[in-house]
């Protein structure tokens, strides 16, 4: 870095003719202009200026120097420019991750807008439900459940995120409806879970138990049941659960239309945990690019809020129990 600094300090040296007018243009001294140069000419191990009380000129081997360097020192200008351009427009490649329902809710329906809007921007989606680090897969745009412990990323909130025990009205004419955890994970009823790729257990089900005999105190519970059928894909599972081969724990955005429909009902609608968050990641504001900012700025107009969010599932659809009545 120091040579790198010594060579800009001796072409504009070279160039405007004095350390002074060098200072100038760079916003340093004199002093640190020829004390840079200096520091050159002792790791080239070579004079490139005749300097004298009243005059400053180049060596030959300065002058061979300086059209050497003048050619990448004007590359490097234009790499900066073109960085600061790409930075300041709505244009290149945005690399965004998130989980699937948000996508299929509130996204992928609002693509082709948000082209016409945007033409220049270029989008890499990834559909993943793993909850895999967003700057080491170099993702600028990541939306997942909570928030990430990361203070080089910034965290908006979107809505709450329901996991909701969900089965179609066949199979609760089947099987009836469980009442409890044990009933749920028990010989009686089959099941559906989430298999993300590569993990080594199925993704445990995260309910909410309220007090009891048994549980003196309310808490969040992680439950493995043992599932028949296992998908790394939420619409497999939600395709599943609608043709009635299990119970299966589904994001609210994926199965809200299906509980709106009947296709769907849920089951064991008071253990549902609520205040689960869903968050758009991503980089500090102050290092934000505007094609990063236009795409986060629509994932936000699109999802923060949105109605099928923050609708209570209860007064969408009906529980078996309430459908009986």
């Amino acid at each position: 870095m120091q040579t790198l600094r010594g060579i800009v300090n001796f072409v504009q040296v070279a160039e405007l003719g004095s350390f002074a007018a060098a200072g100038k243009a760079l916003g340093v001294s004199a002093i640190a202009v020829s004390k840079n140069i200096s520091r050159l000419e002792k790791a080239l191990n070579v004079r490139l200026f005749a300097r004298s009380t009243r005059a400053l000129a180049l060596t030959p081997e300065g002058h061979a120097f300086l059209e050497q360097c003048k050619s990448p020192l004007a590359q490097l200008d234009q790499a900066c420019k073109q960085a600061s351009d790409d930075a300041q427009s709505a244009s290149g490649l945005v690399r965004v991750t998130m989980v699937s329902p948000v996508a299929y809710l509130a996204v992928l329906p609002k693509l082709s807008a948000f082209y016409k809007a945007h033409p220049n921007i270029r989008l890499h989606l990834e559909l993943s439900e793993e909850v895999n680090p967003i700057i080491s897969n170099r993702f600028d745009v990541g939306i997942r459940m909570d928030a990430l412990n990361d203070a080089a990323f910034v965290a908006r909130q979107l809505g709450p995120l329901r996991l909701l025990l969900c089965a179609s009205p066949a199979y609760v004419k089947a099987y009836g409806a469980p009442k409890n955890i044990a009933e749920l994970t028990g010989p009686d009823h089959h099941t559906l879970q989430l298999q993300v790729t590569g993990a080594e257990q199925p993704k445990a089900w995260v309910v909410w138990e309220a007090a009891s005999a048994t549980n003196p105190e309310p808490r969040a519970r992680m439950v493995q049941p043992q599932p028949r059928f296992l998908c790394n894909d939420f619409r497999s599972l939600l395709s599943a659960c609608s043709d009635g081969l299990g119970i299966c724990q589904l994001p609210q955005p994926l199965v809200i239309e299906a509980l709106r429909t009947g296709a769907l009902v849920q089951v064991m609608p008071e253990f549902t945990l609520e205040g689960l968050r869903l968050f758009v990641h991503f980089p500090s504001r102050q290092q934000l690019p505007k094609r990063v900012r236009t795409f986060v700025d629509f994932i936000v107009g699109e999802l923060y809020e949105h109605a099928d969010l923050t609708v209570n599932p209860v007064a969408v659809g009906t529980s078996p129990r309430e459908r009986r009545r």
